[in-house]
């Protein structure tokens, strides 16, 4: 494990699954990522495979925050070669390049040719995570590819979530809930029973659902406690070039593997594509990006920690500044 600090935030995390964030804690604050502690279901890791690498990597899951390079959602083969269920790397031991105090940088290498750096250090004067990744094509033709990422947060009941102004909602249709399938504009959509729900609203019923938010005005959301809670707010901005859309997704007491009811937390994904189908589907939309032999591209991430109050977010910058209003 890597232990980063500053004088505002402790980050843990994991260069043997991917750089894998596993705890985000400010001065006398819980974890604020999401994070479970259960042995069971047995992991991919520890035991025989169980036949595909989505039930590989959701038998080893455990929440927290994951890359996913060079693939977003289902396991395919491009070019010949499988890519696996939320890329590979979300799972791969990395190279550790470089270590401080408060800062390291990885590298990840891929099944199609191309290499993934990571640096990840903590802002000094405010409690910021500041993510920057650079992808490289090592080979010698063109590599398609997608990219996102999958951080993951308590659901706690009555928590909002800010986003910029008005997306359209998309419900994934394959995914049973309450939700009735179709999309409407942010935040309320129609349930299935004739009603309507509430998106920006975490409920207290449990529930799972999968919602995509497609060509965001900006790239930022923010997620606000109850005040009662006594937990700080958190933000993520990201690079809308890089990741245009983002997943929506609700975790909240799901009785099937390997969740078995335990599982309470929303992610919040800045995504390269959209829907769920990954990089085979992602190429036949155009929507992936392609590096010619030899070229490379970089983007940023950057998760924020403020204190939570009644005021809607209006804004987070790259920094981790947050504005309201």
């Amino acid at each position: 494990m890597i232990t980063l600090r500053s004088p505002h935030l402790t980050v843990r995390l994991d260069p043997n699954r991917g750089g894998e964030l596993q705890s985000v804690v400010a001065h006398g604050s819980p974890n604020l990522l999401a994070w479970h502690e259960w042995d069971a279901p047995l992991s991919a890791a520890d035991g025989p495979g169980y036949g595909s690498s989505e039930l590989d990597f959701l038998s080893m899951y455990r929440a927290g925050w994951q890359v996913l390079f060079p693939n977003a959602g289902a396991e395919g083969v491009v070019d010949g070669v499988p890519v696996a269920f939320h890329g590979e790397t979300a799972l791969a031991r990395l190279s550790v390049l470089s270590e401080t105090v408060d800062s390291c940088s990885l590298r990840a290498v891929a099944r199609l040719p191309l290499e993934l750096t990571r640096t990840i250090r903590l802002a000094h004067d405010h409690p910021a995570v500041l993510v920057e990744e650079t992808v490289v094509n090592v080979g010698a033709r063109p590599v398609p590819f997608i990219w996102g990422h999958h951080p993951t947060f308590p659901a706690i009941t009555g928590s909002r979530i800010d986003l910029p102004s008005a997306p359209t909602a998309i419900v994934e249709p394959t995914i049973p809930g309450p939700l009735a399938t179709g999309s409407g504009a942010w935040p309320t959509l129609p349930r299935s029973d004739g009603g309507s729900a509430d998106l920006s609203v975490i409920p207290a019923e449990e529930q799972v659902r999968v919602t995509y938010l497609p060509n965001l005005a900006e790239g930022w959301v923010a997620l606000r406690p109850p005040l009662a809670d006594g937990r700080p707010a958190v933000g993520l901005a990201w690079d809308l070039a890089t990741f245009p859309h983002m997943w929506l997704w609700l975790q909240n007491g799901d009785p099937g593997f390997p969740w078995y009811g335990r599982a309470r937390m929303v992610g919040l994904e800045p995504q390269r594509s959209w829907p769920f189908d990954g990089l085979v589907g992602a190429i036949e939309r155009g929507q992936q990006i392609v590096l010619e032999p030899g070229e490379s591209t970089s983007s940023w991430i950057t998760m924020t920690v403020f204190p939570a109050t009644d005021d809607q977010v209006t804004g987070i910058s790259r920094e981790g500044i947050v504005t309201t209003g």
